[in-house]
């Protein structure tokens, strides 16, 4: 499916709105204020994240930009895709998950209902509660990325792991960076969720946080996805910005006013399809 497509399809079956987020009571309390200028590092490897998931939604075979695709991810009966590869240039072994391209994808996207997970490798604390709609399409490709991860760590025992996706592929990234870090608990782990909805209840996002890794939640002025579901909870550092890297800011807490909590959207909105400088679905393969 074009992109073009994607955003007429996003439109005509996700809640679309302009109009102010509004927050349950008991999260008004947990609003916060207290952003800062992001680094040029920062900014960097979070526009690299969105090219790779830009590549996801184009398709790309033999390279996404400076990784080497080893394996591609498809599972038919959830429509969850993406690729699993390796970067000689910066030493790491990549999962990269696809966004929402199909009206199967959007009805993933709005499937709220909690289900206890279980994962292989994955040690769940009781409580933790994940939607159906993203816990699914993971488990469903969750073994064979797990195998093709094993295989490149077994030829490349010096690389560290990285994981990234938008949109729906950004929460998916949620549940990546758990089963990365609970599978490879020797390797350190960089993962990137662009504009993710949350996904899971308070034990679940506590979880998430007890990782050991680097989780940056990257969000664009004017999206209204991140603000989607309030009654589930985010984890990750949160950076929000409009393009460039003098206008990213690095937020505080779960709901920071100054970044995607202030906005005052919800759901799909224009801002959703930039990342950091990255039309996402046009940036190609490199």
């Amino acid at each position: 499916m074009h992109f073009s497509q994607i955003v007429a399809a996003l439109g005509a079956c996700v809640l679309v709105s302009a109009a102010p987020t509004t927050n349950p009571p008991e999260y008004t309390a947990e609003l916060e204020k207290r952003s800062s200028i992001a680094s040029a590092a920062e900014f960097s490897e979070l526009q690299r994240a969105a090219q790779l998931s830009s590549a996801a939604y184009t398709g790309c075979l033999g390279t996404a930009f400076d990784v080497i695709i080893t394996q591609q991810i498809n599972d038919v009966l959830t429509n969850t895709q993406g690729f699993v590869g390796y970067s000689t240039s910066k030493k790491r072994i990549t999962v990269v998950m696809r966004g929402s391209t199909t009206v199967t994808d959007i009805l993933n996207d709005i499937d709220t209902v909690l289900v206890t997970p279980s994962l292989s490798g994955v040690n769940f604390p009781s409580g933790v509660q994940i939607m159906t709609g993203v816990y699914t399409p993971w488990k469903a490709v969750h073994d064979s990325v797990i195998s093709a991860v094993k295989s490149l760590v077994a030829k490349y025992p010096d690389y560290t792991l990285e994981s990234t996706g938008h949109s729906l592929g950004g929460s998916l990234t949620y549940m990546s960076y758990i089963a990365l870090a609970q599978n490879f608990p020797g390797k350190f782990l960089t993962s990137n969720a662009l504009a993710a909805f949350p996904i899971g209840n308070a034990a679940f996002a506590a979880f998430g946080t007890a990782q050991t890794g680097l989780l940056r939640r990257g969000t664009n002025a004017l999206d209204g996805v991140p603000n989607m579901y309030p009654f589930y909870t985010h984890f990750g550092t949160e950076f929000y910005g409009s393009g460039t890297a003098a206008t990213t800011l690095k937020c505080t807490g779960e709901r920071d006013l100054t970044c995607s909590a202030g906005n005052g959207l919800t759901g799909v909105t224009t801002g959703h399809f930039q990342s950091f400088g990255v039309s996402l679905g046009f940036t190609g393969c490199s």
